[in-house]
């Protein structure tokens, strides 16, 4: 598995104490040498602005880079922008490309965050870009285009991928805590897309407290399923780390086992798996995952150095009625 990683993705750096700060990236890289992992410098691509401009909105974009060169500011209650957020997140897209183009598995550990960013920033019925700017994994799937999927694992709903996507027959698929409880307060079920990308969005929501014994039957009754049915030539997983219990900003109760359980599904699958890093703010886990993970996508290394959790019983009664939902809409246009 090969890792892209630079100094310059820890250049967005917030103006005051902030929970999507440079140093996640720190203890990412250690996890990421203690797996023995390669670690890449990405390149920037010549055509980096070119595939931005190319899924976001000309007036949007060109506001990000009027801030970057103004000195930054916050842009709303979540989310800045700082003298080197444009450099790192064009250098982000450059290696969410090249990691495409390679046709490989590999992990770009960059930042700012991308996956709540819509066409113009704020996406959908969202108050804030939740920490995001520039939506990296909508950008790649755009990029490669038919046959893409993405697969988005971070506690919080990829409104921004969402919306992106709605109108494209290009899969989506979104695992959250349930919007009713927590940011942004999109990722229903009955959101399928629309025009040529109707039933190719699929949301699974999922209740506070629900622990690995749901996120197994997730996997293994939803997610793994449909992407056999897509049959995707490349698989992008939005990758936050957030729906650990142990993340400070929401509630879910899944231990690394549960994520490793997902993604080594996913991993074998055997496509080009292209892992993105979104959310996850408790940096332990950052650490502990991306070591995992590494172990996992190199060695076949089954090691979460945790045990499964188990869901709360109010939790997993309420599963049960949420996974009816789901089968109810998906399944007008996947076999459940």
């Amino acid at each position: 598995m090969l890792v892209y990683y630079s100094d310059v993705f820890k250049k967005h750096v917030p103006p005051f104490r902030h929970p999507e700060a440079p140093d996640r990236l720190d203890y990412l890289v250690e996890g990421v040498l203690e797996a023995g992992a390669v670690v890449k410098e990405p390149e920037m691509r010549a055509d980096a602005w070119d595939l931005i401009y190319a899924v976001h909105d000309k007036s949007y974009v060109d506001y990000v880079k009027r801030i970057c060169e103004r000195g930054g500011a916050e842009i709303d209650g979540d989310t800045y922008i700082s003298p080197g957020t444009c450099n790192a997140a064009a250098l982000s897209v450059s290696a969410v490309a090249n990691a495409i183009d390679k046709r490989e598995v590999a992990l770009v550990a960059s930042r700012p965050p991308g996956h709540h960013a819509g066409f113009v920033g704020r996406a959908l019925t969202a108050p804030t870009q939740g920490f995001c700017i520039f939506n990296t994994a909508a950008i790649g799937a755009l990029y490669l285009g038919e046959g893409v999927a993405v697969v988005d694992i971070d506690v919080h709903h990829g409104n921004g991928t969402q919306e992106i996507l709605y109108a494209k027959d290009l899969l989506y698929i979104s695992t959250h805590q349930h919007p009713a409880t927590l940011y942004p307060g999109t990722g229903y079920p009955e959101e399928v897309g629309e025009g040529r990308g109707e039933g190719y969005n699929i949301n699974i929501p999922l209740p506070p407290e629900a622990g690995d014994d749901i996120y197994v039957k997730v996997v293994d009754e939803f997610i793994i399923p449909i992407l056999r049915q897509y049959n995707p030539r490349l698989v992008i997983v939005s990758l936050g780390w957030d729906a650990h219990r142990d993340d400070p900003l929401a509630d879910l109760n899944l231990s690394l086992k549960g994520y490793l359980y997902a993604i080594d599904a996913i991993l074998k699958l055997q496509r080009p798996t292209v892992f993105l890093l979104e959310g996850g703010y408790n940096r332990s886990v950052i650490k502990r995952g991306t070591k995992a993970l590494i172990r996992l996508a190199t060695a076949g290394e089954f090691a979460p150095s945790e045990a499964q959790t188990e869901s709360a019983p109010s939790a997993y009664k309420r599963f049960e009625e949420l996974a009816i939902e789901v089968r109810r809409h998906a399944g007008r246009y996947w076999r459940l």
